[in-house]
């Protein structure tokens, strides 16, 4: 690609420029941090781009499994996916929200006469529900179990804590943490059955996908309903990063009975804003004060998110941002997540929190001012 392009694509000047702030009140010199800045920059358009590295989320002839693909993230995902020679089954509540799914990813398909989709109509908060669609995935695959599963289900209705009834906080811990809880246990509890060694082929690396959000790196007030469901993710996800490392030895002496059929890597998506009917959804309820303090977030579009998403997942990342501003806001939260990189990651975290040793007193100081200005949500302002 022309550099020239790379530059328009991932809007550097303005970047350099938002970011310069943090540095003027800081005796940190201002050519340190912008040759840090610009490593960091290189490096990450390198790995976007998967320069030197292998496939490591092969989908060709494999089986997927998308929760909420009827709509927005899930369904361009299944699309890509479909475009790249999978069997894609998506799973979501809507019965005709499927069918055009389904009708769209046979238009997409790398080779319809060798791919097969399938759409399951299901509740994903009930457990049951979940076990169910692993189980009927597995009878459609022919007795197989699916390779992929990638947890898309959710929605945000954003609202400050109090003014939100408690049902709707628990609500949306349901219908965001839970279903991806819920189809997490059905599907590992499938994957890592203990089964006899035999002399077939090899099975694939099997990939249990979750879709977070940055909000679970950098809250921001005014999702009080929606970011402790997606931290949770963040935190179930590192848990069972470290938890699968047991069944994955186990797997590699495959003399034992007691190993699965296959090993199982985890990952976590992070996109920032999607154009999609949900966020159109989140914005009726978003306060005023959310808007002004996300200004920075320019939303992707489905498409966009799906394809950065599934380039990171072939370099094999574990936790995967979709936009620069996105990897700024992980690299304050790293913490002892595991790491796509020891010494970009690493980088990345110096930079970021440089950046946020101005952010969050800026994003405290502008809700306190609003306050100030506008007393508190249904109030009449100040003169």
């Amino acid at each position: 690609m022309d550099p020239r392009e790379l530059i328009a694509r991932f809007h550097l000047p303005q970047l350099l420029s938002s970011l310069q702030f943090s540095y003027n009140n800081t005796s940190t010199p201002i050519l340190g941090a912008s040759t840090l800045l610009c490593t960091i920059i290189l490096y990450t358009i390198a790995k976007m781009f998967g320069f030197g590295s292998q496939n490591e989320f092969n989908v060709m002839g494999q089986t997927v499994v998308i929760t909420g693909g009827s709509d927005g993230m899930g369904k361009a995902v299944a699309l890509e996916l479909s475009a790249k020679g999978a069997n894609v089954v998506v799973v979501a509540r809507t019965v005709s929200k499927l069918v055009t799914a389904v009708d769209e990813m046979k238009a997409k398909a790398a080779n319809i006469l060798k791919q097969k989709f399938h759409y399951i109509n299901a509740d994903l908060t009930d457990p049951v529900e979940c076990e169910r669609v692993i189980a009927e995935v597995t009878t459609w695959n022919s007795g197989a179990a699916p390779d992929v599963v990638w947890c898309c289900a959710g929605f945000s209705r954003p609202g400050y804590f109090v003014d939100v009834p408690i049902q709707d906080h628990r609500q949306q811990m349901d219908t965001i943490y839970w279903t991806a809880a819920n189809t997490a246990h059905a599907t590992l509890r499938n994957w890592l059955n203990p089964v006899a060694p035999s002399g077939q082929m090899k099975t694939p690396r099997r990939h249990l996908i979750f879709t977070c959000s940055t909000l679970a790196f950098v809250p921001i007030a005014g999702y009080s309903p929606y970011s402790p469901a997606k931290a949770a993710i963040r935190s179930l996800s590192d848990t069972l990063s470290q938890e699968i490392e047991m069944y994955n030895g186990a797997y590699t002496q495959r003399h034992r009975t007691d190993a699965p059929a296959a090993d199982v890597k985890i990952h976590t998506i992070f996109p920032m804003g999607i154009l999609s009917p949900g966020f159109d959804n989140e914005q009726k309820t978003k306060p005023e004060l959310t808007k002004k303090l996300e200004e920075a977030d320019k939303p992707q579009t489905p498409s966009e998110v799906a394809k950065i998403s599934i380039l990171a997942l072939e370099r094999g990342e574990y936790l995967i941002t979709t936009n620069f501003v996105g990897s700024i806001m992980k690299g304050t939260a790293l913490g002892p997540s595991p790491k796509n990189s020891i010494v970009g990651d690493t980088m990345l975290s110096w930079l970021s929190n440089l950046v946020f040793l101005q952010v969050i007193p800026d994003l405290r100081s502008k809700t306190f001012a609003w306050g100030k200005q506008n007393g508190i949500p249904g109030s009449t302002p100040a003169p």
